[in-house]
This record gives C-alpha cells, structure tokens and sequence, in this order.
C-alpha cells in the first residue's frame, strides 16, 4: 500500500509540469475590429487561467473590450497569428486570427487560417499576412 502510494505521489510530481495551457486574447475597438493580441502560458492544465491573464494583460494596457482568440492545453508548441484587413459590404475590417500546433510553426499557420475562415465576411482572395510565429 505506501509502495504504490509512493509510486502514485511521484508519478504525479514529475508529470505535473508537462502539463501546460496557453490562450490568446485580443483587444476590439467599438466596431468590432481587432486592435491588438497577448499571448499567455500558464504551468499546470489551466486554460481559464491562461485565458483570464491573457484577457487581464490587455484589459490592464487599458482596453475595455476583449475576448479570448484562442486556447490550447499544449505545454510546448508552436503558434501563429495572422493579421487581414479585409472589405465587408464596403466597411474596411480588422482582424487577427490565432492558431497552435504541437508540430510544426507551418501547422500552427494553418490552424490559424482555418480560423481566419471562420471570421464573418472574410474571404481567402482578400489576403493575409504573418503577424507572428513562435515557440513556447
């Protein structure tokens, strides 16, 4: 019995930072277009508190509308932001669009361009660009 609680208490110590999560937020202005992004790891499986200090930093620069753009619970990865300015029935839109991989940063694009074709209004033949990529 102490053998095995032994083993299980150890087990949990030395897997207990492999675990990781991390999020994006994003700053809106008050026509909905996006304004700037943070990026936020936490140690341990907690991707609310990723989100809420990723939301905390950009709140404390002091922007007043923000949303969470993304989360993962990878501990190490890839990311990629990418950035359009686009026509939506003749209004000019901002918008950036978050993405992670565990594979690769190219990966970590594409992830964040199948969320950029998400975005309302936004079509591929009006562009994007490479805001970031990184590893964390």
């Amino acid at each position: 019995m102490k053998k095995s609680l032994f083993i299980a208490v150890m087990l949990f110590v030395f897997t207990f930072p492999v675990f990781g999560a991390a999020a994006f937020a994003e700053a809106l202005d008050k026509n909905g277009n996006s304004v700037t992004w943070t990026f936020s790891f936490e140690d341990g499986k907690n991707v609310t508190k990723a989100k809420n200090n990723a939301i905390k930093q950009l709140k404390q620069q002091g922007h007043s509308n923000v949303k969470a753009g993304a989360t993962t619970t990878l501990n190490k990865g890839f990311f990629a932001v990418l950035y359009s300015a686009y026509w939506v029935e003749g209004v000019l839109r901002n918008s950036f669009a978050f993405g992670f991989s565990s594979k690769s940063v190219e990966d970590a694009q594409n992830e964040a361009l199948k969320n950029l074709k998400k975005i309302k209004g936004w079509k591929e033949d009006q562009g994007y660009s490479v805001n970031k990529t990184g590893e964390f």
